[in-house]
Order: C-alpha cells, then structure tokens, then sequence
C-alpha cells in the first residue's frame, strides 16, 4: 500500500506542477493583455459541489453462491469538480468519497469507505507539442468491470491507480508522434488477496500517425510492458506490435481501431504469444444522447492463486439520454470472457477454465429544480464460471436525493 501511494503522490506531483506552469502562463497572458494568442478569460465559478443520500437494498454484498449475504443499506457522499478551460490548457478536477453502512450483513464488515481522485490536464507548449494527463486513483471495496486491475467480486478494501501521460509532437502537417507513459497500480488490504494481485504495471508506447484523408489518420504503435507483483513471481515483460486508425465520421462520430499481437515472457511459466486488439467507438445522437463502446482482446493477469495467466475479451457499452429537460437516464453494460490458462507444475496442477461476467447498470435522475434532484438505479451482476464456487448473481437497487451547489 505504502509503495502505491508514493508512485501515486510523485506522478500527482508532476501533474500538478504542470498545472501550476500552465495557470502561471495564463496569469502572464493576461497581465500583458494578450487576447486570441493568450490563455483566455475563465467563468468566476469554476467548482461545483454536491452531497447526497441514499438508501437501497442489496440481495449478495458477499458476491457468493454458496452463502447470499443480504442487507438494506444507507450511502452517504459528496463530490467536487473543478473546470478550468483556454485556448491552450484544459484543466478537469473531481474528487468525492462516501461511506455505506449495510444494516444486516452477518458476513462483511458493515461499514464500506470509499474515495476517488480524478483530473485530465492537457497543455498546448507550442503549435506543434501538445502534453497530457489523465489521472484516476480510488480507494475502495466494489469491483470496477470497466477496468483490467482488481477482481470481479467484493474482496476488502483495495487501492488501485491508472494513471497515462502522453506527449503528441506534429513533425509535419501529416506526420505525427504522440510517445506516451501508463502506470496501473493495485494494492488490497486483505494479505490473502494481496497475495497473488498487489502488483504495479507500467507501458510505455510510440505511436506514429500519417494522416491520409483529413478525417482518417493511420496509426502504427509499438508499446513496452512492465508487471511487477509485490509478494509472488508472476512479474512478466511485453512487446506489442500493432496497426490500426482514427476515423471521424462526423464532429459527433469517431472510431478508433488497434490491432496486432502482443509477446509476453514471464520470468517463471516462459513465454506466451497472442493476438491483441482494442477498438472505442464515440457518438453523439444530438444534443440529448450519447454513445460509447469500447473493445479489448488482450493477454492479462490472472486473478486467481493458482493459474497464472489468462486471455480476456471485454467490451462495454456506455450511453446517456435526456429524456426531457429534467429526467435523464444512464446505462452502463459490460461483459467479460476469461480463459484461464493451466497450470501443470508438480505437485502444483490446476485445469484450465473458462468464466463470463455480465454487468449492467440504469440509473435515473430527475432534477427538481437547481439544487436538487431524486436519482434511482438498479444494478445486475452475473457471473458463470467452470469452477461452481466463484459463480454467483447479484442485484442492487437504490434511491436517493442529491443536492448540488
């Protein structure tokens, strides 16, 4: 935890400081009274504030099948946002926590804490370099399905980090680099667990883009990747060599396709070789909805004690609708495949098998007036699996009142 912490703090710290670089230009910038070549004028209220309350009722908070625990719940939280904006910096800030205390459970501490951190900085240095940022750190006990770090069932509390840093040079009106830095960082409370999952993760790739139409640029990337696990020796090394495009097929329309083989040599189990393709797909029916779908087909790290590695294909389908100007609805829905590899190291023998996880999650929100607005969702999770023990089906539902200031 210690070690997740400190890598988290020292990329923060240069986050930050780039930050602080880029609001001091924007004081320079209009001290000498720069206008379309400077930084721009910024609204007075930049931060906006929220709190709320809920209740529900959940039928499995220890994600089992052998024994459901069930409980009504009560959730408590706040949040804060920060948008600072100009013609060359992009500064988006949110950060919130919460706690959720389950009134029944018999096998789960009953009192859940949980906090996130969240900013993207991007920076235009000159006309031809751009700098980002995009940063996420949580503190908490759900599993995220929308992530490749963690385990897909409640296991304690765990701090977990995805963090990307990329620099986008234009050496030619068509022709450009952008040379990014990834780091995943995972880190369990529970030593059981921790066991086999605290692990850091470092990628570092190029990525060469010849723009061919002025809506389609095509793409070729190398990336790097480091695992480091903190207490076993699953640690590993990757090369990606992989192909692909952006497209615009509209300002509200755009895809993103990559696709080639990953090489991957573990210190202990030896080398392993598959193909790799990840694939985003954005669009904005209107003003009222909009759409996004991501793909990944990957070799990842196994969340089991026993199997050391795993292949895995997931897709996850995210949408939002203004119904009208006051009701609003939102729908996150991911499914995963995973085909654990075996292990055949006497004594150690563990079979091949293979799992599929479905979550889904509708929420809705209907705004009162600017301060507040009632929110309900529902939330299904499922999950098959070759081995009966780790299977089990869970169902979430709430309401509750936000206040928003």
């Amino acid at each position: 935890m210690r070690t997740a912490l400190s890598l988290f703090a020292a990329f923060s710290f240069f986050v930050i400081s780039l930050s602080c670089y880029a609001a001091e230009g924007t004081a320079t910038a209009s001290t000498s009274g720069a206008t379309s070549g400077g930084l721009g004028n910024f609204g007075a209220l930049p931060f906006q504030f929220s709190v709320f309350a809920r209740g529900g009722y959940d039928d499995n908070i220890s994600t089992s099948s052998i024994n459901p625990d069930k409980s009504w719940f009560t959730n408590l939280g706040a949040a804060a946002t920060y948008h600072f904006g100009s013609a060359r910096t992009r500064l988006d800030l949110s950060a919130g926590g919460g706690v959720t205390y389950y009134f029944d459970s018999a096998t789960t501490d009953n009192l859940d804490k949980n906090g996130y951190l969240s900013f993207s900085l991007t920076h235009k240095a000159s006309t031809r370099l751009a700098l980002k940022a995009i940063v996420y750190a949580a503190y908490q006990q759900e599993p995220d399905f929308g992530l490749s770090l963690g385990v897909n069932r409640r296991s304690g509390s765990y701090f977990y980090s995805n963090d990307k840093f990329t620099a986008t040079y234009l050496w030619a009106p068509r022709f450009s680099t952008a040379t990014s830095y990834s780091l995943g960082v995972v880190q369990y409370d529970s030593t059981a667990i921790g066991l086999f999952e605290d692990r850091t993760e470092h990628t570092i790739a190029n990525e060469f883009q010849f723009l061919v139409w002025p809506t389609t640029a095509a793409v070729a990337e190398y990336r790097f990747g480091i695992v480091s696990y903190d207490n076993i020796n699953r640690d590993s090394t990757s090369h990606f060599a992989l192909a692909g495009f952006n497209h615009n097929f509209s300002p509200r329309f755009d895809i993103s396709f990559r696709g080639g083989a990953e090489f991957r040599d573990y210190d202990v189990t030896g080398e392993q070789t598959s193909p790799y393709f990840e694939g985003t797909v954005n669009y904005a029916l209107g003003k009222d909805t909009t759409v996004s779908w991501t793909n990944r087909y990957a070799i990842e790290q196994a969340d089991v004690l026993l199997n050391p590695s795993r292949t895995t294909f997931r897709t996850g389908l995210r949408a939002k609708h203004n119904f009208t100007a006051r009701i609003a609805g939102v729908l996150n829905a991911y499914y995963e495949n995973d085909a654990y590899d075996a292990l055949n190291s006497p004594p150690t023998v563990s079979p091949a098998f293979k799992e599929d996880s479905f979550d889904v999650e509708l929420t809705a929100r209907y705004t009162l007036n600017r301060y507040f607005a009632f929110e309900g969702g529902y939330t299904h999770t499922e999950v098959f699996s070759d081995d009966v023990f780790r299977e089990y089906s869970r169902n979430r539902v709430f309401a509750g009142l936000n206040l928003t200031f």
